[in-house]
């Protein structure tokens, strides 16, 4: 008797779904990230004990994501690219209630029926109906209803402008499943990429906290240009004010004052010694091709630069960090033996592999073990970014992009960061590439119709090492004597504890002395990638 009563308050409860065509399904609303819905669901296990997330160990990016609810009869589809929320299908209407106006369309005492949907949601084009799967579906915009035919009637309703209300023997059908999906699209079926620029416009300039946080802006995408830094859009609803202006910082008028003030700032072993110089190699029009946001929708622009922006601005511009974690020590400092015993690289920088030194530590600090300024994170897991700040000098050090892809060992720690690595065109169109004279049997979708100088963050590591114009420097440089060196071609391994902690297994890094490291998956995609 115990054990059935404990049974009987551990099912599931049946929640309420308001449904909203063409916008949301009760809290699940399109357009919102796949972190945020993973987020939301695990607060509330009474309402969602069961989750399930499907998707492509080999190819995650290139094909949709599957949060799977099966105690609530839900399916959420997110596309595998921008990881936003497309179609929500609920395939049991029987273990939720949905209400539409105030009405109710599927609950304990209402069954959806094809004359019950006809009359709550009125008239609407004929429907289309497939004989080789039984199934009518109804149509409004952003809504579909999916209604099984018996066969037996099939030959009534092909090439029939009749609609299903009622078969012969006096049923009539009941829905089976409801679909929905952005309005611009016809049906569920051809669903195609939202209007990011304006959904995430509303999702910024909502001010509702019933479903979410507010206060957690929406990133459209992440310009990102090598050892120069960030640039961060945010859709907005409106246009900003004056007194509402980013901080904006200028190489050319501040490298001067950060290189007085910073003994340990460095230029990059391929740029000249002047500061001004290494601008040059970006034009303006090298960003205008990554810019693929509507017109129509105003942007907040935050940029963050490397070596120059002070955390006083980031904070004033990104607003609180999830969290701080101050970093004791350099577990990649091994790989950089310098002559004199030093712990330094060849070009000066502290190696940004260790980025990765926070993997599941605490942000406590023992200052009695630390007799120097330390680095801290500020980790903007809502952002899907980390920005490593100088504990002496307290500006930008170096910068971590996260990609979000299931199967890594941090995925669901950060959002997916819509990152855009942007190189300079002419560096790119004179580069001489002997990859290039190879044939790709096998090309990678995310290259199509990308411009050759932007990496996105949907690209393999094969296609980003055939954009970038440099020559890799992953290998392990240990100086021998002023002649010589000794140099290992190898990848660094990349571990997080034994099996039972991490069953995704290992990664390496890569990387290029002009200031950016990436992480690489076993299936070749990138989930990390370093600016320094």
């Amino acid at each position: 008797m115990t054990a059935a009563m404990n049974d009987l308050t551990k099912r599931t409860k049946r929640i309420e779904l308001v449904i909203n065509p063409g916008k949301n399904l009760g809290p699940f609303r399109l357009g919102s990230s796949l972190w945020d819905i993973i987020q939301f669901l695990r607060e509330r296990p009474m309402f969602f004990p069961s989750v399930d997330l499907k998707y492509s160990q080999q190819e995650p990016l290139q094909n949709a994501f599957i949060v799977s609810l099966p105690k609530n009869g839900i399916n959420l589809w997110f596309g595998g690219s921008l990881q936003r929320l497309k179609t929500i299908e609920c395939f049991d209407p029987a273990k939720v209630k949905l209400v539409y106006q105030n009405s109710d369309v599927s609950s304990s005492r209402t069954i959806p029926t094809f004359l019950l949907i006809y009359k709550s949601f009125g008239p609407t084009y004929l429907g289309e109906f497939k004989p080789e799967q039984n199934l009518y579906t109804l149509n409004y915009p952003g809504l579909s209803f999916t209604f099984p035919i018996p066969q037996k009637y099939n030959h009534l309703y092909t090439n029939s402008s009749e609609l299903p209300l009622e078969f012969p023997d006096g049923t009539t059908p009941i829905a089976s499943k409801v679909y929905i999906f952005h309005s611009h699209c016809s049906n569920w079926e051809t669903v195609a990429p939202p209007p990011t620029s304006k959904i995430l416009a509303e999702i910024n300039g909502g001010k509702s906290t019933k479903y979410g946080k507010l206060g957690r802006r929406e990133l459209e995408v992440v310009i990102a240009k090598v050892s120069y830094g960030i640039k961060l859009y945010f859709p907005s609803s409106s246009a900003p004010s004056s007194g509402s202006t980013s901080h904006h910082h200028h190489r050319q008028h501040t490298t001067s004052e950060a290189t007085t003030t910073n003994t340990t700032t460095t230029t990059n072993p391929s740029s000249t010694a002047t500061a001004d110089s290494s601008i040059t190699t970006y034009q303006d029009n090298d960003t205008d091709d990554a810019l693929n946001h509507e017109s129509a929708t105003p942007h907040q622009e935050v940029e963050i630069l490397l070596r120059i922006t002070p955390v006083q601005d980031i904070l004033a511009d990104l607003g609180k960090p999830s969290r701080v974690f101050y970093k004791e020590e350099d577990k990649m400092k091994i790989h950089s033996v310098a002559d004199d015993g030093g712990l330094s690289n060849k070009s000066g920088k502290t190696d940004p592999s260790a980025a990765w030194a926070n993997n599941g530590g605490d942000d406590e600090r023992d200052l009695s073990s630390v007799n120097t300024a330390t680095d801290y994170f500020l980790n903007y897991f809502h952002l899907g970014l980390d920005i490593l700040v100088d504990g002496t000098n307290h500006v930008c050090k170096k910068i971590i992009l996260h990609g979000n892809i299931p199967g890594h060992y941090d995925f669901q720690r950060y959002k997916r960061c819509p990152f855009k690595l942007v190189f300079p065109k002419d560096l790119v169109e004179t580069r001489q590439n002997p990859n290039k004279l190879l044939v790709d049997v096998e090309s990678d979708p995310a290259e199509d119709g990308v411009p050759t100088h932007i990496i996105t963050a949907d690209m393999k590591i094969t296609t980003m090492q055939n954009r970038i114009p440099w020559k890799s420097s992953n290998q392990i440089t240990t100086k021998v004597n002023d002649e010589t060196q000794l140099e290992q071609q190898k990848p660094v391994i990349l571990t997080r504890g034994p099996n039972e902690q991490n069953p995704f297994g290992s990664t390496y890094l890569t990387g290029y002395s002009e200031g950016i490291v990436m992480e690489v998956m076993k299936n070749g995609y990138v989930p990390a990638v370093v600016l320094f």
